[in-house]
């Protein structure tokens, strides 16, 4: 059970995902061995899909009680113009010499909505949240982190309801079979969520 002294909040979770991408983003740019990139681009991969997912089905449904119900609407439609670039770059072999500008295209439009979203949207909702509203919003996001797909799926229903989790949760199984018979690999993380919520 949450107290005041350890209340999460949700901005602060969302920022360590955007945070994550642009250190990887910046690890990738550093990155000579092609195993490396490799490595480092199934990550990003990983992360921009995961992200993008658990706030559609935790975030955002939650926009329209704070009175950003037209914000939910637009941050959604970034996601589906997010996720078919992320998708792209995850078609995409890193041996392909277009690559780079493939993966540059989904990271600078996902970096360009987390900067929006932290610039406009994360103070309004820090504002509008009792801190016992924004923990459990933060518990939510995390949460949804655990159950979303782990590789972008465009296609899918970007609604935030049942729709979206059903078809999150047979994605979910799918990305693990693709990843392990694939032999994906990933890089650690530079910045953690709590591993307890």
């Amino acid at each position: 059970m949450a107290t005041a002294s350890n209340y999460l909040d949700v901005t602060h979770e969302i920022k360590i995902d955007h945070d994550n991408v642009r250190d990887l983003f910046d690890r990738y740019k550093a990155a000579t061995d092609l195993n490396e990139k490799t490595t480092i681009a199934n990550t990003l991969i990983r992360e921009m899909a995961v992200h993008g997912d658990a706030e559609e089905i935790s975030v955002y449904n939650d926009y329209s009680k704070l009175g950003l119900g037209d914000t939910a609407s637009h941050n959604k439609q970034e996601h589906a113009d997010i996720k078919k670039l992320v998708y792209d770059a995850d078609a995409t072999r890193v041996t392909q010499a277009q690559y780079d500008d493939v993966l540059q295209r989904a990271v600078t439009a996902f970096l360009t909505h987390a900067k929006e979203e932290e610039d406009e949207q994360h103070p309004l909702i820090r504002q509008k949240l009792s801190p016992e509203e924004n923990d459990k919003i933060a518990r939510a996001f995390l949460k949804a982190r655990t159950m979303v797909p782990t590789r972008p799926h465009p296609w899918a229903p970007q609604t935030g309801g049942v729709a979206q989790k059903a078809a999150g949760l047979q994605g979910a199984f799918h990305d693990k079979v693709v990843e392990t018979v694939e032999g994906r690999e990933f890089v650690d993380l530079k910045y953690q969520h709590p591993s307890q919520f």
